[in-house]
């Protein structure tokens, strides 16, 4: 438990462990009891009932023996039927049982007529074969079904009116059959006269059972106290060797290792006090020698913070010598570093002058191969329009020939339309021959008519025809005027092309002779640039030696400073130390040690 003592936790849990048990076995025990109350009150129940019916059962049957000794009276001649019947009904209308004398009989005959009724006198001789309870029961009608059955005789249970007239309650009745006279004996009790009466008893059980349950309840109760009680007791004989050992534990916390701790037992606590007591003479032992080491290294701490400061002093002195060394090395090679950078940037103009040249040279030649690459095109362009013209002037003389094919073709369709016109002619002959010849014609009619549509198509062929050549005619000259005209602007061309490939051949000379400038201009350049790569190695060389010098005086002092900053580092940690070890000593001073053990330490 946190906040709490072993003690309380002890008694606590032995607490809860005694009432979970007893709340265990009480609720166990309750529950027992509570169902040994109901099983007895039913045991008690069923008997009661049973007990009732065997009454009824045996009051009927001796109604049945005085009956039967009546009827014996009628067999011997003493009474007549009627005489018995009515002798025997008037004794069982005075027959009472029960402590309280409430049982009472009555009989109908199997004709469901009453007979006698000790509480209903009125009613005798009425036909009850409709009577019925409240619930739907036809009462006189079971009875008849129990009373024929074949025990001659059985249980009934309706709702009927009590002695008070007034009353109806719930009735279990016995009837039997008297077969002499078919007679239907019948008696009951009222069930709630039966559960008063049963109710006495059930409330004493009851009240048993409540009285066991409170007495498990005060003995779970008187059990949990004396737990508690035993619990306490046990707690502070368990705890008393760890409130020694708490004790011991707070003393060594504010450094008092001078007493031990006393256990008188052999079990884990006698052990663990053992075991602490031997911890603290080892903790004693040990604290000593820490005293004495940390005196020796209270006096090496001082000696070695002398030194480093002594040491501090030295590398300051050596630091501004190199310090003067590394500034006049560097003024050295910053000189030599101004003429390196001049050097280079003649070194960079040159470079740039001989890439230019060198681009020109490029250039030139790249003209020279174009003016090449030119006059031989032109060479090509006047060839091709060499052979252009010629193609013209071949396509004019063929055009020349289309054109009177052209002209015999018109005077073609000039024939075949005369011979149109002439057939024309002849089929309009025919046709009035045909006419003059009548009947005799009428076939001759019919070739004329053909020959004349023939004629009429050829005529309109020969127009088509005319058409296509009149077309063909204007193309033609059309064609002759065009390649006319291209012959005329390639003669022009063609002295054009001419003047140019002039023009290209001067260019081309002009080019050449620049072209072996350039190469002169970059033969000296590249001796002007071979020199400036001497004097530039040589100031490399003189800057790559100041370099050196100043990057080794820089190291060196760097080295100084370094360890000028190792020895101050040092001298703090130096100085850290000494403040622990005299913390160190000053946390000892608490711990109080026994004399003797104190004494042999040092």
């Amino acid at each position: 438990m946190k906040g709490g003592s072993v003690k309380r936790s002890l008694v606590l849990m032995s607490l809860i462990l005694v009432l979970m048990s007893v709340i265990v076995i009480g609720g166990v025990a309750i529950l027992g009891i509570e169902s040994m109350s109901k099983m007895a009150n039913s045991d008690y129940e069923k008997a009661k009932i049973e007990g009732y019916d065997n009454e009824i059962t045996s009051q009927v049957q001796a109604v049945l023996s005085i009956l039967q000794c009546e009827y014996a009276k009628v067999q011997t001649g003493e009474l007549s039927e009627d005489e018995a019947k009515h002798e025997a009904a008037e004794i069982v209308r005075a027959m009472r049982y029960g402590d309280d004398s409430s049982g009472y009989f009555w009989i109908d005959d199997t004709d469901y007529i009453l007979v006698m009724h000790p509480i209903l006198p009125e009613q005798e001789g009425n036909n009850r074969y409709t009577l019925e309870d409240p619930n739907g029961t036809m009462i006189i009608q079971s009875i008849y079904s129990v009373c024929t059955s074949a025990d001659k005789g059985g249980f009934n249970e309706f709702y009927f009116t009590k002695s008070d007239g007034v009353t109806v309650a719930p009735k279990r009745a016995y009837s039997a059959m008297f077969e002499p006279w078919n007679w239907m004996i019948s008696t009951g009790n009222y069930i709630d006269d039966m559960e008063a009466d049963m109710e006495s008893v059930k409330a004493a059980i009851d009240k048993t059972g409540m009285r066991m349950e409170v007495i498990m309840v005060a003995a779970g109760v008187v059990i949990a106290i004396a737990a508690m009680l035993v619990a306490v007791i046990y707690g502070n004989v368990i705890c008393a060797p760890l409130v020694k050992i708490q004790q011991l534990a707070d003393r060594m916390a504010v450094g008092d290792l001078s007493s031990n701790v006393e256990i008188h037992s052999n079990n884990e606590y006698g052990r663990t006090g053992t075991a602490l007591n031997d911890a603290q003479t080892q903790m004693v032992g040990l604290i000593a020698n820490i005293k004495n080491t940390s005196m020796d290294l209270e006096n090496a701490v001082s000696d070695f913070s002398d030194n480093f400061s002594r040491m501090d002093e030295s590398i300051q002195n050596v630091s501004i010598a190199i310090n003067e060394i590394a500034q006049n090395i560097n003024t050295q090679a910053e000189s030599t570093t101004t003429a390196s950078d001049n050097v280079e940037h003649m070194a960079e103009g040159i470079a740039e002058t001989a890439r230019e040249i060198t681009a020109l040279e490029e250039n030139s030649e790249i003209m020279a191969d174009r003016s090449t690459k030119s006059m031989d095109s032109f060479k090509q362009l006047i060839d091709i329009n060499e052979k252009t013209k010629v193609d013209i002037d071949s396509m004019y003389t063929q055009t020349e020939s289309n054109n009177e094919a052209v002209n015999r073709i018109r005077e073609a369709a000039g024939l075949i339309g005369d011979i149109a016109e002439q057939t024309n002619l002849l089929s309009l002959n025919a046709s009035i021959e045909a006419a003059r010849a009548g009947e005799a014609g009428k076939g001759f009619s019919v070739v004329a008519e053909e020959i004349g549509k023939l004629a009429q198509q050829s005529d309109d062929t020969v127009g088509q025809i005319t058409a296509i050549i009149e077309e063909l005619t204007a193309n033609s000259e059309n064609s002759m005027h065009l390649m006319k005209e291209m012959s005329e602007a390639s003669d022009v061309q063609v002295g054009v092309i001419q003047q140019t490939q002039s023009m290209f051949m001067e260019l081309k000379n002009a080019s050449d002779a620049c072209t072996s400038s350039i190469r002169a201009i970059g033969e000296k350049m590249d001796n002007l640039n071979a020199q400036r790569e001497s004097i530039t190695d040589t100031i490399v060389t003189l800057n790559n030696i100041a370099t050196d010098n100043a990057s080794s005086t820089q190291e060196t002092s760097a080295m100084a400073s370094e360890l000028g900053s190792a020895v101050n580092q040092s001298s703090q940690l130096v100085q850290m130390l000494a403040n622990d070890v005299s913390i160190l000593t000053e946390n000892l001073s608490i711990f109080k040690l026994r004399a003797g053990q104190s004494d042999e330490n040092q």
